[in-house]
């Protein structure tokens, strides 16, 4: 049953503990995008209240370059019913592009489909992801592919070094650019702000920023970082100068590629990048002995590099480790840049790594190892289950809808257990009189109500779902014969035949109930569906109140 925003305030603690107070913005849609309910995260993400985003399109935020692929995502959860996990942009109330990982699924309210949203906010994880990215080609090579720009600066503020995207940004060629300064390429002296952060990066201090700077006739916003590059006596030689254009985060995904060692003019640059970062930094030859470890990956193995560099991946590893990994390495030495993902046991559960191996090339194009990336994912898999598992949840009763409990019938099923099956389809009998009488605020707590009822009826193994509307479902584990299922049915008609007291109110309604049990082991459990519909659709012709098997 549509409800509008006004009307949840009603509700109990608990739907405001699971949908109120969560920090994922969580939305109810139509089909056509129409915004019918949000939770308070998702209005102050765009600056405003629940009340003014209602009526709203859900696609207004979507910047157009993104605007295809979610329309093609939610047509997908629209036709298959099935919860699916998509990440996209959308814009803030103030005008900026963040990152959102949404998991999408459907809910029934009434007879009407309403696309169900859950989302969290990623966009820190996308600018660390940025971070780790891998390259197969050195120094230069790798630079001059990525879109941010990079060089390095001496003290007398001349370039040393610059990439591809830095010569576009002043529109010459780099033997024009090295040896002079940016006062110099520019014609004009730099604001006030940037001189104040060469400054401070010359004295030591690293310098991280945001600017907007007109590219063409365009404005673009850049982040900076300056990293102060000191000798051996401690002074600063120069900085080093990322500027990451982040008006455009899907072409910055693809950027940051980094290897290490050809040689030790390259490596001294390379090596203040690796060590920067969180992610484990490997370079391995053909003959699989390490020729460059970061400090993340020193700190992984518990060795310090020099007990790494030049022994094999078995050493360092193990076996058994080395031959989980066997089949990505030699794609990788095959010229294939692979990535793939791996699990582990520990004493605080499962955790997960997500591994990258690009090829090293040489100048002539051949394979001379890989460059090995390692990151721990654990974080962003078990965020990804939290979030599923919300998508599957009934945000009115708390408990599992459509989805989830189609889920459940599923997994119950590939346990082996399809014949012991039982399932209890449950239609409220006298509700929509309550409902039109006593408003949608007293409605919905007379559902909350009959959602305990049931689930005060059943065993912690068995599962109690809310399809949708004022209907209800029960599935009985290892239920064994249709009379034990029958048993649990009569409960279910005396239950809700009980008055509810609810504000006060003395309500009274009934249930009718479809019974149906067993699947047979080669069959479809939709059928079961079938079975338990076509029951309660008897027991309401029989005269309401009652079970049908």
């Amino acid at each position: 049953m549509p409800r509008p925003p006004s009307e949840f305030s009603g509700t109990e603690a608990r739907y405001r503990a699971i949908v109120e107070a969560q920090v994922e913005l969580i939305s109810l849609a139509r089909p056509d995008g129409t915004l019918v309910y949000v939770n308070p995260a998702y209005a102050r993400h765009f600056e405003l209240t629940p009340d003014q985003m209602i009526g709203r399109s859900l696609f207004d935020q979507v910047p157009e370059v993104d605007l295809p692929a979610v329309r093609r995502a939610i047509a997908e959860v629209l036709a298959s019913g099935k919860p699916l996990s998509t990440e996209n942009r959308i814009m803030n109330g103030s005008g900026q592009a963040r990152w959102v990982a949404w998991t999408n699924g459907i809910q029934h309210e009434d007879g009407k489909v309403l696309l169900h949203s859950v989302g969290r906010d990623i966009t820190e994880r996308k600018v660390l992801e940025q971070e780790v990215l891998d390259s197969e080609a050195f120094l230069r090579e790798i630079t001059d592919s990525l879109p941010q720009r990079i060089a390095y600066v001496d003290r007398d503020r001349r370039y040393r070094f610059v990439n591809l995207a830095h010569c576009q940004r002043f529109a010459r060629r780099r033997e024009e650019i090295i040896g002079r300064t940016r006062d110099e390429l520019l014609g004009r002296p730099a604001p006030e702000p940037i001189r104040d952060r060469i400054q401070a990066v010359l004295e030591g201090e690293a310098q991280r920023f945001e600017y907007n700077e007109s590219v063409g006739d365009a404005a673009h916003h850049y982040e900076i970082q300056l990293i102060p590059r000191l000798g051996p006596d401690g002074q600063v030689w120069g900085y080093f100068y990322t500027g990451l254009d982040i008006t455009d985060r899907a072409r910055a995904e693809q950027a940051l590629r980094e290897v290490t060692l050809e040689a030790q003019r390259r490596s001294d640059i390379l090596r203040l990048v690796t060590e920067a970062m969180p992610a484990t930094v490997v370079v391995v030859g053909v003959d699989g002995r390490y020729r460059f470890a970061n400090g993340a990956f020193e700190h992984y193995c518990g060795l310090p590099r020099e007990q790494i560099v030049g022994r094999t991946v078995v050493e360092i590893l193990g076996a058994e480790e080395v031959a989980r990994r066997r089949p990505f390495i030699e794609r990788a030495l095959g010229g294939e840049s692979v990535t793939f993902a791996l699990d582990y046991a520990s004493a605080e559960g499962t955790t997960w790594r997500e591994l990258t191996c690009i090829p090293l090339r040489l100048n002539g194009g051949a394979v001379d190892g890989f460059v090995g990336i390692s990151t721990d994912i654990t974080r962003q898999r078990r965020e990804q289950a939290r979030l599923t598992e919300l998508s599957q949840t009934d945000p009115l009763t708390g408990l599992l809808n459509r989805a989830g409990f189609e889920e459940c019938i599923e997994r119950r099923t590939q346990e082996g257990r399809a014949a012991m099956l039982g399932l209890l389809y449950i239609d409220l009998d006298r509700f929509k009189p309550i409902n039109d009488q006593h408003g949608h605020t007293i409605g919905d707590r007379l559902l909350q109500a009959v959602a305990r009822r049931l689930s005060g009826l059943v065993r912690p193994t068995d599962a109690v779902a809310r399809p949708g509307g004022d209907e209800f479902a029960i599935l009985l584990v290892d239920v064994g014969v249709l009379a034990n299922a029958e048993a649990v049915a009569d409960k279910v008609v005396a239950a809700i035949a009980t008055p509810f007291e609810i504000d006060g109110r003395k309500l009274e309604i009934g249930a009718s109930v479809g019974v149906a049990v067993g699947i047979d082991p080669v069959g479809d459990w939709h059928k079961l569906i079938q079975r338990a519909d076509a029951m309660l659709y008897r027991a309401k012709e029989s005269g309401r109140g009652r079970r049908a098997s």
